[in-house]
């Protein structure tokens, strides 16, 4: 076997190999830019804490309160609802389009009243696909998401909930092993 060739500018190969999947720099053009393409804030980010288990038709009812991203929530084992408003650009028409979400608790999304998909940082499952393909606007074909609406721009809107669990995936210890909540 053929020894791994001594890299001469190491440092110069891992600063590009960190552009190339950069989600910062370079977007047009890296990898990264390639995998997932364009991308834009959701509308709307607002949010609700409760310690007990809830219903979603109880939980969508309650009264939501502006978030964003970055904002923490807890404390350890208490649910935490969001209510997620999206405006998907007409240019993604044709395109298979994504939530993307990650937090550091096990988290549900909620599409017309329906558990659709579970989140998790730790299983590497960040995204939901909002639509394999974005058609053109045909009510017939967005006949089975109600949730999705066409406002007086060409522009589409959807709304979503997602519950998340203010604990890690399988539970509230730093690191992997068991411990005091965090």
């Amino acid at each position: 076997m053929a020894a791994a060739p001594a890299l001469k500018h190491w440092r110069t190969t891992l600063e590009r190999v960190e552009k190339f999947v950069s989600p910062l720099y370079f977007t047009d053009c890296n990898l990264r830019g390639r995998l997932f393409g364009a991308s834009c804030p959701v509308a709307v980010l607002s949010s609700f804490l409760t310690p007990e288990r809830l219903p979603y038709q109880e939980a969508v009812q309650r009264d939501f309160r502006p978030a964003q991203v970055g904002d923490s929530f807890g404390p350890t084992w208490w649910t935490c609802w969001f209510r997620v408003e999206l405006t998907i650009p007409e240019a993604w028409v044709g395109q298979e389009v994504h939530l993307c979400w990650e937090s550091d608790g096990e988290g549900l999304v909620w599409r017309d009243g329906e558990p659709v998909q579970g989140l998790t940082k730790e299983g590497e499952k960040t995204s939901y696909v909002l639509t394999d393909r974005l058609g053109e606007r045909d009510p017939r074909r967005f006949k089975r998401f109600s949730c999705l609406s066409f406002p007086s721009s060409r522009d589409y809107s959807l709304t979503l909930y997602v519950e998340v669990a203010c604990n890690g995936l399988l539970g509230a210890g730093k690191g992997s092993m068991i411990a005091a909540p965090d």
